[in-house]
């Protein structure tokens, strides 16, 4: 655990959580963060969602199976506002993070390309180890657009190479495809860093 890394408390108490995580999610405005959320979260989909001004946060049980007891995992959503004025809050909101999700649009190369933002702050502030999902919104209104705005796989290659990716997943909020996978991915990915025990989770 890095020294800015959030506690992951396990409680023995059948009605508590055993383990309480930090999640947060990075990337430009209007890439979809807010919808993955609340898809998770209350299992609902609009079209037209309020842009996030600064953070906003959700909270989510995951079930978890330890030591042969059915319990859950307190998953608490930390999502950021990706405008340009809201940026100077990174600090704050990074800190204690135990997982993060880099989302952009997979019908928008600018918002992949501006990631690389999010990127060199993790390294600032002593989060490029924490474990991460490297995810693609949107996937739902990929055949409505055409080539030249749709993110190539290729590009995404490149991208997740140049920034030692190794996990990429495509989400749609809309439709509820992969959301509750690529939070349980990610759960998974920080238990197994920090060496917390767990049989099976969902």
């Amino acid at each position: 655990m890095t020294t800015q890394d959030t506690p992951i408390f396990k409680v023995n108490d059948g009605n508590k959580p055993i383990y309480i995580l930090k999640i947060v999610i990075l990337g430009q405005e209007r890439v979809g963060k807010t919808c993955i959320a609340k898809r998770l979260c209350f299992n609902t989909f609009e079209v037209e969602t309020k842009e996030t001004l600064g953070i906003e946060f959700y909270t989510y049980d995951l079930p978890i199976t330890v030591s042969g007891d059915e319990t859950f995992v307190r998953i608490s959503i930390w999502d950021f506002g990706g405008r340009e004025q809201f940026k100077k809050l990174f600090p704050y909101y990074i800190n204690g993070a135990n997982g993060i999700f880099m989302v952009f649009s997979l019908v928008d190369l600018q918002t992949l390309l501006r990631l690389d933002w999010w990127y060199e702050r993790l390294g600032e502030y002593n989060h490029a180890e924490t474990p991460r999902m490297f995810v693609g919104a949107k996937n739902d209104i990929i055949g409505n657009v055409d080539d030249k705005t749709r993110v190539d796989k290729l590009v995404v290659d490149r991208f997740m190479k140049r920034h030692a990716e190794s996990d990429f997943y495509k989400c749609s909020s809309k439709e509820n495809f992969n959301i509750k996978k690529i939070f349980k991915e990610l759960v998974i990915k920080i238990l197994e860093k920090n060496k917390l025990d767990y049989e099976r989770i969902g």
